[in-house]
């Protein structure tokens, strides 16, 4: 269950009848947006980390590629995984495989994340200036 958005309003009273003004918050709308597109681009990569991590789990265990699902795994996963094909070698015995390429792939898309978060934040939070209203009489 999602947190519920911060909506804080100023309320005043106003002019000689006794009316009311609203000022909408809107530090506080930007930042509900930022945390909407955060919460995105955390979700997209922990399914990518997820999928990385079960095709590691699969090929430790040996798994029959013929299965439909290790397959949809293995081919899923392999177009996130080819830049790093290579990268180290994999001890295996057995059958079994130990894909450290994977798990430093999903190393690198951790800090990705982090980094895409981290400058929507710097990019996009507002400042914490005040409104200041001065009256002169």
């Amino acid at each position: 269950m999602s947190p519920e958005p911060m909506d804080k309003r100023e309320y005043q009273e106003y002019g000689e009848h006794g009316g009311m003004e609203v000022e909408e918050d809107k530090v506080a709308k930007r930042q509900n947006e930022i945390k909407r597109i955060t919460g995105l681009i955390w979700l997209v990569f922990g399914v990518l980390e997820t999928l990385i991590g079960i095709r590691v789990i699969l090929k430790l265990l040996a798994a029959n590629p013929d299965n439909g699902f290790a397959s949809f795994i293995y081919r899923v996963s392999r177009l996130f995984l080819a830049p790093f094909f290579g990268l180290v070698g994999e001890p295996s015995s057995n059958g079994n495989v130990l894909e450290v390429t994977s798990i430093i792939a999903m190393l690198v898309y951790l800090l990705i994340a982090w980094g895409i978060t981290r400058l929507l934040y710097l990019l996009m939070v507002p400042s914490q200036v005040k409104h200041v209203k001065t009256m002169i009489k």
